[in-house]
């Protein structure tokens, strides 16, 4: 547990000070881009990301699960074989965006001015792939000065250069996309150099065919993922317009402080989990951590809900006001992904990793049917209710699944009682509910009563486990 908090919080910093250097640049994008402007830049971005799920293949997770398996020169042969085959795929990616880009850009955007974003966007993605897969090894080899200086350099040089092209320049939406080429670029090369001792050329047809049996049962999981975070986007485009999109995504970006706690947890979590595997009580650990974790995060989720439309009067543009009432339901459906790792567990330890797949893809469903009805009768409050019930559904078919596989005996009642009170906040906003200066800050002492006893009662028991 103590290791677990000490990469979380390593990590968090400097995840942390990435995300404060983001919502630096909001008040920049705000006055640089219109409402429809910032949809564009969502939708270019959403449709990068989904593409370069293919490269990965999810042999990222292989990198992690088998890392500590190997030693020596062994290691480095593994490790430069993930690289390998990854970047053979993202090059191959990249030609096909730049072909097709006037296509995307008639499909997603109804004409040809944007095909220039797709090409640059798509450029990046050979760099943001080596960036990942650095850092990984970084984490895994406990580099954390190295690691926290390659995302720190990398926010920094954005902002620099965000405010080079937006606001010297005046570039607009191709600024905003030479600015992400070239920091994500210098930062990888500098990741490079950081791992450059971590990699040996030579590969490894074993361990590639070791880390393909692990990865592929999960990809389709992977698809399944980005289809449910990104599929919210194209049926806005479809029912609404790109300024429906522009609120949307504005209000992701204030929602997306949870997805500060979600990456920091996933970059500690399964360097924990694999570790703590040998232990007799490791059942009673993973089974405690999600007791501990529920409480502050729905308490955190409840203070964004709270103070929103405050954010974003302070950090965007009166045009994005609108954008306040979503915040909440969004937060609240990125917190269901953290809890999600930790209820996932039963297919990664007994190896059983088409689970996840199926759990995907069942919520993947969920959230379809619920986005067509949404958005058709509900318009924007649909789109958000619905990546929330999709995120929970998830969470609750992966929590069955790992009962089935390797019961932990999750306190699920518990799981729930601590949601009630922040989901009936989030739809009181979300539907238009107004509150008070004075009203607020109740809500806030009132649920911070509330979740404290939770949390101290969690704490108490996983000290026992300890014993």
């Amino acid at each position: 547990m103590r290791e677990l908090i000490l990469n979380f919080f390593s990590y968090s910093f400097a995840v942390a000070l990435e995300r404060l250097c983001s919502f630096l640049l909001i008040p920049l994008y705000a006055s640089t881009f219109t409402v429809a402007e910032f949809g564009v830049i969502d939708i270019v971005q959403t449709t990068i990301g989904v593409v370069l799920i293919f490269a990965f293949l999810q042999l990222e997770t292989s990198l992690q699960r088998y890392y500590y398996e190997y030693e020596s020169k062994e290691r480095k042969f593994f490790a430069f074989t993930i690289f390998s085959v990854i970047l053979l795929l993202v090059l191959l990616l990249v030609l096909l965006v730049c072909i097709y880009a006037e296509t995307l850009s008639v499909l997603l955007c109804e004409n040809t001015q944007y095909a220039y974003a797709f090409r640059i966007a798509a450029i990046q993605m050979p760099f943001s792939a080596l960036s990942t897969l650095s850092l990984i090894l970084l984490r895994f080899e406990n580099k954390v000065f190295l690691f926290a200086t390659s995302v720190i350099i990398k926010s920094i040089l954005l902002i620099a250069l965000m405010f080079v092209f937006l606001r010297f320049s005046g570039m607009g939406l191709q600024g905003f996309f030479m600015s992400q080429l070239l920091a994500v670029f210098f930062s990888s090369v500098l990741s490079l150099i950081f791992i450059r001792k971590l990699l040996a050329f030579s590969f490894s047809k074993t361990a590639f065919l070791k880390s393909l049996r692990y990865a592929i049962p999960q990809f389709p999981a992977r698809v399944g993922v980005s289809i449910n975070s990104s599929s919210n986007r194209f049926f806005i485009l479809g029912y609404l317009d790109t300024y429906t999109l522009g609120i949307f995504s504005m209000a992701l970006k204030f929602g997306s402080i949870m997805q500060l706690f979600q990456q920091t947890f996933m970059m500690a979590w399964n360097q924990f989990l694999f570790k703590i595997l040998q232990k007799e009580n490791h059942k009673k650990m993973i089974q405690s951590m999600l007791d501990l974790l529920s409480p502050p995060l729905f308490f955190l989720v409840s203070c964004i809900t709270v103070f929103s439309q405050d954010l974003i009067k302070v950090m965007a543009d009166d045009k994005y006001l609108d954008s306040s009432k979503y915040v909440g339901m969004l937060g609240l459906s990125i917190s269901f992904l953290v809890l999600t790792e930790i209820v996932n567990v039963g297919p990664k330890i007994v190896q059983k990793t088409q689970y996840i797949s199926i759990n995907f893809f069942m919520s993947l469903i969920v959230n379809i049917v619920t986005l067509f009805l949404g958005v058709r009768f509900f318009a924007l409050p649909g789109v958000a209710f619905s990546m929330f019930l999709a995120n929970a559904v998830l969470c609750a078919i992966s929590l069955i699944t790992t009962e089935y596989l390797y019961r932990v005996d999750f306190h699920w009642r518990l799981l729930l009682f601590t949601l009630m009170p922040v989901l009936a906040l989030s739809l009181y906003v979300m539907l238009g509910g107004d509150l008070t200066l004075g009203m607020k800050w109740i809500c806030v002492f009132t649920l911070l009563l509330l979740y404290i006893p939770f949390f101290m009662s969690a704490y108490t028991r996983y000290k026992k486990i300890m014993l």
